[in-house]
């Protein structure tokens, strides 16, 4: 199997894990690191001749390899990032479909269904269609990145329908990495409301990769992972009383005890956060 963006901070942990998990691994980045057990080949995807031979033979293209994020801090604009992000997608996955491969997994954002409400801006009332969220959420892009993640996951449907393929999009949260601060509680003011004050560590990321190439699945389906905590560690109840006054709740209030209902991922693959 092939996984792009691998020496990230996320792609190294997702490596680490497929390897342990008796994979036969092609890994490519842009960067290299020589901390992984296999070599990271050097390919830029937005070269659509260099991706071929990455994926020649393999059975699953595990893809992360994109821009992480626009402003300032990144270095390239919004257009940039946008049609990078979706030349990248499109090389990599035409790649794969030449080369039979049957799997797609993509690295999606939670932006996609965030919408762009911000803490401390105008606030129109919350843009999420129901809580607590899943992945059968539809796309509410709230900028470029998000924009060019939900072009991703409609690539994805596409080789579904069109193709026969099976194609996963995950909708990373916030990614953390908890063995960097095993005893510090998880609480910030988090400025994305419709993320749902979300987060994921980077181990618990990695085994829902490793769990989907073990499962039975068929066609497309969008994920939504994340801890069962919250990043205002705060009870249920009161953050949807405070930001999400006017969204329908799919149970009573009182019993819901995440923002993020994971039933989906973990009744298709048997994944189940274990990192709080």
């Amino acid at each position: 199997m092939t996984i792009t963006g691998a020496a990230g901070r996320i792609g190294s942990v997702v490596t680490r894990a497929l390897v342990e998990a008796g994979h036969d691994v092609v890994a490519t980045d842009l960067k290299t690191r020589d901390d992984l057990p296999v070599p990271v080949r050097d390919a830029n995807l937005l070269d659509e001749g260099a991706i071929p031979p990455l994926v020649d033979g393999a059975d699953a293209v595990v893809h992360l390899g994109n821009h992480p994020g626009i402003g300032r801090r990144s270095g390239r604009s919004a257009q940039r990032t946008y049609a990078e992000n979706v030349a990248m997608n499109a090389n990599v996955f035409e790649a794969a479909l030449a080369a039979d491969v049957k799997l797609f997994v993509f690295a999606s954002s939670v932006q996609a269904t965030g919408g762009g409400r911000n803490r401390g801006e105008f606030d129109p009332g919350s843009f999420l269609p129901y809580l607590p969220m899943d992945g059968r959420a539809p796309a509410r892009p709230g900028n470029m990145y998000a924009l060019s993640k939900e072009g991703g996951e409609r690539m994805l449907e596409y080789y579904a329908r069109r193709h026969g393929r099976t194609c996963v999009a995950i909708r990373f949260p916030l990614m953390i990495d908890r063995a960097k601060r095993p005893d510090t509680p998880i609480e910030r003011e988090y400025p994305k409301l419709d993320e749902t004050f979300a987060y994921l560590d980077v181990r618990d990321g990695a085994a829902l990769v490793v769990a989907i190439l073990a499962a039975p699945l068929s066609g497309y389906r969008a994920y939504f992972p994340a801890s069962r905590g919250n990043l205002e560690n705060r009870a249920v109840p009161a953050l949807i009383r405070a930001y999400y006054p006017n969204v329908p709740l799919r149970r009573p209030i009182d019993a819901i005890e995440s923002l993020v209902d994971t039933s989906d991922i973990e009744r298709e693959t048997g994944w189940k956060p274990t990192i709080v």
